[in-house]
């Protein structure tokens, strides 16, 4: 799938923004002994406290509605005073919405006047989302804002992706500050206007480049880029089981003197290396080859969705070619995926089998790399071109660093 372009880092700004979260992180701390936090809403408190943030921030919920929500789950309104004082003078209100609900808030369709009971989770039900409905904090007020981000951390809502959405250059900075990425994927769209700090399994895996889907407490099933030498020792055995093994490949045939100058796929199911791909990259297309499954495997998606990662990773490399030699028997399953038999390609043999040559012509993908990248987005690990790399958080450490420059 897309993924949004993260080549904006520069050691320019990191120890800013490090220095700035620091500071933000301690002035916080000392605020929040002076707030006190509940969830206990008292329904005569409600219009007086819409009628002062209304003033702030425009037009509200009635206080019917938002009495309604709170008796739904007590956990959607939070009230904020400070210490002492007995009226609460502000507060932080979320909808914790269910996964049809958060289809609804991105799709346009959730009433955020008047949210639909059906789209909202009581209090003993795990949400799909927590959606920051409105806050309204003046002053130290919005220290309390972390306690409630605390509950919010715990066991029933930690799987649970938190969104937002800020109009304000104020409002990005706060959200940044606070963990939150901004864009979300949905159905295929990038949505600018909301803001996620994504938390959910099924929202990390989709978020991920089809090549980055694995890690092995979060998604123990998935496909990564091979890094180093106890992959390829992985490699090496799905390879020498399938090839060797099953069809009886001599070994100085099968393992070619390529692969150390290729890139590598591996597949997961379970944390247990079940499948791998090999691409090799020419000048103006790509090969791909040496696709395996272990035998007690292939009745998964396994070798589909190593096809699948091995094109995206061809897409973000720039590639517009991708070239394969296909047995004859299997070619209908690489058809399946665009791939077309090569003009005036004859079939050829080798290891025992008949060959033919394919050739499949793609779009660059929307953030593929080039040089109009940040430099440090270019030497991050193979693979990894959607997340800060080891370099990076090195100089992000060294607020002295000098910063790079085209």
């Amino acid at each position: 799938m897309p993924t949004t372009p993260q080549n904006s880092f520069s050691p320019a700004n990191a120890s800013a923004l490090a220095a700035e979260a620091a500071h933000e992180a301690e002035r916080m701390r000392r605020a929040s002994a002076l707030v006190t936090v509940t969830n206990h809403l008292e329904p005569a408190d409600v219009p007086r406290l819409l009628e002062a943030a209304g003033k702030a921030i425009g037009q509200l919920a009635k206080p019917e509605t938002v009495i309604r929500i709170s008796e739904k789950n007590p956990d959607a309104i939070w009230l904020f005073a400070r210490r002492g004082r007995a009226r609460p003078e502000g507060f932080m209100s979320a909808l914790l919405l269910n996964e049809a609900g958060r289809g609804a808030l991105f799709d346009g369709d959730l009433n955020l006047l008047d949210p639909q009971d059906e789209y909202l989770v009581s209090q003993h039900e795990r949400p799909a989302a927590i959606y920051v409905w409105a806050s309204f904090t003046p002053g130290v007020l919005a220290a309390g804002i972390n306690r409630v981000m605390d509950r919010f951390d715990s066991p029933h809502y930690a799987e649970a992706d938190v969104i937002s959405t800020s109009f304000t250059v104020r409002g990005h900075r706060a959200m940044v500050r606070r963990g939150f990425e901004h864009g979300v994927w949905h159905d295929g769209r990038f949505l600018d206007g909301f803001y996620m700090i994504p938390r959910r399994r099924k929202t990390l895996t989709e978020r991920l480049p089809r090549y980055a889907t694995y890690e092995p407490a979060l998604r123990p099933t998935g496909i990564r880029v091979v890094n180093g030498f106890d992959d390829m020792m992985r490699v090496a055995a799905i390879r020498s089981a399938v090839y060797i093994g099953e069809q009886f490949c001599p070994f100085d045939e099968e393992f070619d003197g390529n692969d150390l100058a290729a890139t590598h796929l591996l597949a997961f199911i379970d944390n247990e290396p079940v499948g791998c791909m090999r691409i090799r990259f020419f000048a103006d297309f790509a090969k791909m080859e040496r696709l395996a499954v272990r035998k007690e495997f292939r009745r998964s998606r396994t070798a589909f969705d190593l096809v699948r990662a091995s094109v995206a990773l061809c897409k973000e490399k720039g590639y517009r070619r991708i070239y394969g030699h296909a047995r004859e028997d299997y070619l209908p399953f690489w058809q399946s995926f665009g791939f077309k038999l090569k003009e005036n390609g004859a079939p050829f043999s080798f290891s025992d089998h008949v060959f033919v040559e394919m050739l499949e012509e793609i779009e660059p993908s929307s953030t593929a790399l080039s040089l109009r990248d940040d430099p440090y987005r270019l030497i991050r690990p193979e693979g990894n071109w959607h997340k800060p790399g080891p370099l990076e958080r090195s100089v992000a450490q060294q607020p002295d660093y000098p910063a790079a420059h085209a």
